[in-house]
């Protein structure tokens, strides 16, 4: 392997699981999303951002949203679904670091700052020091003895959280330890150097929780939800949540409306038609729908928000016939289009991408570097005449809704035009992450990708050639090494270089690559100011900023 990391350490930097091949999660394909820009360079801090309120703001009225479950229940460290970290309960807690958002973020961006902290300070490539704000209440100061915030909070929390078998344990995967180096200082050392572990710190399933609180009953799964973010829960019914503004909240001036209220609406018709009668302020939609809602409310808001690691991919199986061929896998690629299917399939909605999440744009290379790879059949039909034979192909595409579909069955055409013999063969959500993700049982599958939400947990996971869900039978000494060493590249410019010749490398070899990047659409009511998400590690914080014109 490569000079800085072995097999082992490989393992501990895959924060989505072990280093074994136990059956993924089902994707989360909407809202999902991903990761983190790298930590400063050594000795550097980075402060806290200071949020001002808008001027022009207006506080009061009700937030109302819609989320698509119900929960089984309260505890946050006992389950992985967003349901309950970003749309339930789990609103009401706060985490140490937290993805930025705001009208100037340029998404995709996984870049943090501080939530519970002031700062963090970069000892080596394995220490980081983290300053706790000293202002932190918590929402019963009865139940936690008029106490506040300390460094053992975080470390009870994150223990807690990592317990053997525990859903939200892997998180936190890559740390050795945490430890509570004075009342207001969290230190955090890892088993290895980890350019994205503080993406796990981030995430809105690692919440910092009350001692107190899960002495109650001995775990939360009932409650009480105490927490210190923005967000008192005042009700939780099996219909809806409704939470009150917190007005000891650590940074003046959020939240701007009095309550958030989210309702449990599982059927996306009866979301629409709520929002449609006013009776929610925000709403996600397909493309389809918003296109009948903007004619029906020429009033009402769309956000079209460019989210990473999460559409649709394609691969192909380098260990198995055809694609063993370099040649037939180039042919592929050349014969699609995908910005046609970005028009056509997705109406706009979507952007190619590498395939595993990226920290901000800037990683991501531009449509005239890709254009090499793509959309000439003429080179694609050269290549294949060099094979000598008529290539039998079997798409296998996972039943994730019609646009999937649709895709797969243009990229077929599009394979036949240049001289395969492709079939689609269209197969349940259940299989296809057995065959794909598990056991390797295809040619070529369209899909969508692993559920992970940093760029290690791909990198090292699906394209190094140790990795636990490399199914794809990729094998290059490049590859791993540029892998290798991105890993633990804490500079920001040296790591985007390496991702970008990441990205050729995949492409030069004909692997995989997301032609529809999800651009999810966020329709909102005419009243409606400040919204500006980031769902990177299925984020939360901007629900605090938005405020509603209350004007009569």
């Amino acid at each position: 392997m490569g000079t800085l990391m072995g097999l082992a350490a490989l393992c501990l930097v895959v924060l989505f699981t072990s280093c074994s091949r136990a059956t993924p999660a089902p994707p989360i394909i909407t809202p999902t999303a991903t990761t983190v820009a790298a930590p400063p360079t050594a000795a550097v801090m980075s402060t806290k951002a200071v949020l001002s309120p808008d001027p022009n703001a207006r506080y009061g009225g009700s937030l109302r949203l819609a989320a698509p479950e119900g929960l089984a229940h309260f505890d946050v460290h006992l389950d992985a679904l967003p349901a309950l970290s970003s749309w339930g309960p789990g609103l009401a807690y706060s985490r140490l670091l937290r993805f930025v958002s705001g009208p100037d973020v340029e998404l995709p961006n996984l870049a943090v700052e501080c939530d519970l902290c002031l700062r963090w300070t970069m000892e080596d490539d394995r220490a980081f020091v983290f300053e706790l704000r000293p202002d932190v209440q918590w929402h019963d100061p009865d139940l936690v003895g008029g106490r506040t915030l300390s460094a053992d909070d975080p470390v009870f929390s994150y223990e807690r959280q990592r317990q053997p078998g525990a859903p939200n344990a892997a998180l936190l995967g890559s740390v050795a330890s945490f430890e509570a180096a004075g009342p207001l200082e969290l230190r955090v050392t890892l088993a290895a150097p980890d350019a994205d572990f503080m993406l796990g710190l981030a995430d809105a399933r690692s919440k910092v929780v009350a001692r107190e609180a899960v002495a109650v009953t001995g775990d939360l799964r009932g409650g009480p939800t105490v927490g210190t973010g923005p967000w008192r829960l005042a009700d939780a019914q099996d219909f809806a949540y409704t939470f009150g503004r917190n007005p000891d909240y650590f940074e003046e001036g959020f939240p701007y409306a009095e309550t958030l209220q989210v309702n449990i609406v599982d059927d996306p018709e009866a979301r629409d038609a709520a929002f449609r009668t006013s009776l929610l302020d925000i709403v996600e939609m397909e493309p389809q729908e918003w296109l009948a809602v903007r004619e029906d409310m020429p009033d009402a808001q769309a956000l079209f928000v460019k989210e990473t690691g999460t559409g649709l991919e394609v691969g192909l199986n380098a260990a198995r016939p055809p694609f063993d061929d370099l040649r037939v896998r180039r042919a592929v690629f050349l014969a699609q289009d995908p910005w046609g299917a970005i028009e056509s399939v997705w109406l706009g909605a979507a952007y190619v991408s590498p395939g595993f999440p990226v920290a901000d744009p800037s990683w991501l290379l531009e449509r005239a570097d890709l254009a090499k790879y793509f959309a000439d059949p003429d080179a694609a039909r050269r290549l294949l005449s060099k094979t000598g034979e008529l290539e039998s192909v079997t798409i296998r595409v996972g039943n994730y809704g019609e646009a999937y579909r649709a895709h797969a069955e243009r990229l077929a055409e599009e394979m036949r035009d240049v001289g395969f013999d492709a079939r689609v063969e269209v197969v349940n959500r259940t299989i296809f992450g057995d065959a794909v993700w598990l056991s390797g049982d295809y040619q070529m599958f369209v899909g969508p990708p692993l559920p992970v939400t940093a760029p290690n947990a791909y990198l090292l996971s699906v394209l190094h050639s140790g990795g636990a869900w490399n199914t794809g039978g990729i094998a290059d000494a490049e590859l791993d090494r540029l892998i290798e060493a991105q890993a633990a590249e804490y500079d920001p410019a040296a790591r985007r270089d390496l991702i970008q010749r990441i990205e050729r490398r995949m492409l030069d070899l004909a692997i995989s690559y997301m032609p529809a990047t999800r651009v999810s659409i966020s329709v909102s009511q005419p009243s409606i100011r400040g919204f500006h998400p980031n769902f990177a590690g299925f984020e939360y914080t901007h629900w605090a900023r938005v405020w509603i014109d209350l004007q009569p």
